[in-house]
């Protein structure tokens, strides 16, 4: 069953939307390569957050990815960013 990993988050303090913007494009590549990968979408909340959204063939290749993520620098200086302490992260089952 596909999953969708949904995350969101405010950035920290002094973080500027477009040093983010421009990170989270910076580590689309990444997730691209990674097997399993099908799509990725990232937005702007009404209220300031942001969400980052990314589209997996299944729940155990997007934990895989998360885990390997956490070693790779760019997506490193991309987590940085956020404010993990206020960060919403889930794996939704796709339905439809």
């Amino acid at each position: 069953m596909q999953t969708i990993e949904v995350v969101i988050f405010p950035a920290k303090a002094g973080v500027s939307a477009e040093k983010l913007q421009t990170a989270a494009l910076e580590i689309t590549p990444v997730f691209a390569a990674m097997p399993g990968f099908i799509s990725r979408e990232f937005g702007i909340c009404d209220d300031g957050q942001f969400i980052d959204m990314i589209h997996w063939e299944n729940r155990a290749v997007a934990e895989a990815a998360a885990e390997k993520v956490m070693h790779i620098p760019v997506c490193c200086a991309y987590f940085d960013l956020m404010d993990q302490g206020r960060m919403q992260f889930r794996y939704v089952n796709k339905v439809l």
